[in-house]
């Protein structure tokens, strides 16, 4: 289950520096981004956590690396 996009976590997942080694490598990719974007602009963040959530929403693969975070 892809958690409420106001979950605390999502806005984690993007400040943080958090290892991501046990996700996949698409969702490094995409959250490597996003970080990135996010540092930049902080204030896209709400654009950024909706654009992750709907990833998760969109890939049932990635699913499990939600768990990770």
């Amino acid at each position: 289950m892809v958690p409420a996009a106001n979950d605390p976590r999502w806005q984690r997942v993007l400040t943080s520096d958090s290892d991501l080694s046990a996700a996949s490598l698409a969702t490094k990719i995409l959250v490597t981004r996003l970080r990135r974007e996010a540092r930049s602009d902080p204030s896209s963040i709400s654009g950024k956590i909706s654009e992750l959530r709907a990833y998760f929403e969109k890939n049932a693969f990635a699913q499990a690396d939600i768990a990770g975070f």
